[in-house]
């Protein structure tokens, strides 16, 4: 429990299920763990890119009375959104090579047509 750290590429939805494994074990040995000390240990133990998120709710909630349901929810939304973002990139991206790839198409064209006309106004 102490060491418990967030894997790299983990979901929030693994992450709190082995968090959970691991608090259930430990209720079996008699160790009770608080609503407010769950929501601490999730947040403590994501990664760096986490950082800005887990500030932004350390310094906009009550970290004491904060359901684990509603920090779970709070952090699987952006995961979400920030997976859609990405996507989001790659499309924009395809979207500009496509159209840089078309208009180098039919600037090559146009050269070749141009440099037609000139070769024949030199003759």
């Amino acid at each position: 429990y102490e060491l418990f750290k967030m894997q790299p590429n983990e979901s929030i939805k693994n992450l709190y299920n082995r968090l959970l494994d691991i608090t259930n074990g430990l209720l079996g040995l008699g160790k009770v763990f608080g609503q407010d000390e769950l929501v601490r240990k999730l947040l403590g133990c994501l990664n760096d890119e986490w950082e800005s998120k887990v500030t932004a709710i350390e310094e906009s909630k009550d970290l004491k009375t904060m359901e684990i349901e509603e920090l779970l929810g709070s952090l699987m939304t952006h995961e979400v959104n920030e997976d859609e973002l990405e996507e989001e990139d790659y499309v924009l991206f395809a979207k500009r090579f496509t159209k840089f790839a078309k208009m180098n198409k039919e600037r090559r064209f146009q050269r070749k047509n141009f440099n037609k006309g000139e070769g024949s106004k030199m003759d």
